[in-house]
């Protein structure tokens, strides 16, 4: 309903048009009634409220759905066949991602560890070819995207605890670095042992969309891309590291906008094609952090073709953010977390990329309101966000 192009549903606003659904399924929940459908139910209703931007409801939910799961032993609950083991299994492996997720936003606490994250689910051609009877020693292609999904969100784990740590602890710079370079290898080593049907390719693209997946492989791909931004991010502020010109500073920070650019060139493409347009909530959260960087391009590079390349990308993800706005009221609070991040420029563009706990809020917690970031010595007079896109890329 909310991407329906009907007339009957062109007089309600889109964000509005499952309300009266959702506010009857959670009339319908019943946690008295210990299930697969309770998780199911739980997860769904976790997920509305997310859209909306109730993000301590959305926790609610989401735990409570993880604490079923838990009750039910889901990974090893006793099935009557292959298909509802398999769902078992995929589901289990969203709450993890999930867990990981949600908590980050909100800085709560987790509730699963990876070890319970196992067994991981067969890939999904396996999967959706499974019929009633059938048995499954083995998956024959591998892992799929759910199981390579929990896998990743494993390593975007221990990121997000190394960045936690470094704020909340003078943490020696030669052990930071060493912790970055082990995460860095982490990943490339994730992305390197990925079977032909799984790399970033078009092809690989577009089967999966025609397998109605494409969204689903994109953000395997966007996920990746995006936990390097955020493992790098520190060293795009002046003074990062011990000695912020040594080669090694230099290199993080040149791998930070490569994986922006990944990140947008894969976004920009999953657009352009039907049934595979990355239009979920969480892409704004990452869209507005990657827009970030481009923003220091714009602001540091001393290359005319970069500055080009990044005033154009901020200009058509601006767009693309205020598209996704008209879907979700989730979009109003990370457009609105971008609003104050230009603010911060305003008053000291040296300052703005400082690792610190505002920061950490700003990029990790994106279920934390963030407050307007302030600099003693410089109280610059912030302009409108959409003031500042029209002067810049507009005029």
């Amino acid at each position: 309903m909310r991407f329906s192009m009907r007339e009957a549903f062109s007089a309600i606003e889109r964000r509005r048009r499952g309300d009266k659904f959702a506010s009857h399924a959670r009339k319908l929940l019943d946690l008295t009634n210990i299930s697969v459908e309770t998780i199911q139910s739980c997860i769904l209703l976790g997920t509305i409220c997310y859209a909306d931007a109730q993000t301590k409801s959305e926790a609610l939910y989401y735990s409570v759905a993880i604490r079923l799961a838990l009750i039910l032993d889901l990974p090893r609950r006793q099935c009557t066949g292959e298909i509802e083991r398999q769902v078992n299994l995929r589901i289990w492996s969203s709450l993890y991602m999930i867990d990981i997720w949600s908590s980050i936003g909100l800085n709560l606490p987790r509730q699963l560890s990876f070890r319970e994250c196992r067994p991981l689910p067969a890939d999904e051609e396996t999967f959706l070819s499974l019929r009633d009877g059938a048995k499954l020693t083995a998956s024959p292609h591998g892992r799929g995207l759910w199981a390579e999904m929990a896998v990743l969100s494993q390593i975007w784990a221990q990121i997000h605890e190394l960045n936690k740590q470094s704020v909340g602890a003078n943490m020696d710079s030669d052990a930071l670095n060493h912790t970055v370079d082990d995460l860095a290898r982490q990943l490339y080593s994730w992305a390197a042992a990925l079977p032909s049907t799984l790399q970033e390719t078009a092809e690989n693209l577009q089967r999966y969309t025609a397998l109605g997946l494409g969204n689903a492989f994109a953000a395997l791909h966007l996920g990746y891309h995006y936990y390097f931004e955020v493992l790098f991010y520190r060293f795009l502020a002046k003074g990062a590291g011990s000695d912020p010109e040594n080669p090694s500073i230099r290199g993080y920070r040149r791998q930070c906008e490569e994986h922006a650019l990944a990140f947008c060139d894969l976004l920009y493409r999953t657009r352009a094609i039907d049934q595979c347009q990355c239009l979920y909530g969480m892409v704004g959260h990452m869209l507005v952090v990657t827009s970030t960087i481009y923003i220091h391009i714009l602001l540091f590079s001393d290359q005319e073709e970069q500055v080009s390349l990044a005033r154009q990308r901020l200009a058509l993800n601006f767009e693309i953010l205020t598209d996704l706005q008209s879907f979700w009221a989730t979009l109003d609070v990370a457009l609105s977390r971008l609003q104050v991040f230009h603010n911060a420029c305003n008053r000291s563009i040296d300052k703005s990329f400082r690792m610190d706990q505002w920061m950490l809020t700003f990029i990790l917690e994106h279920g934390s309101s963030v407050t307007e970031r302030t600099f003693p010595d410089s109280p610059g007079l912030p302009g409108t966000l959409q003031g500042w896109y029209a002067q810049e890329f507009t005029s």
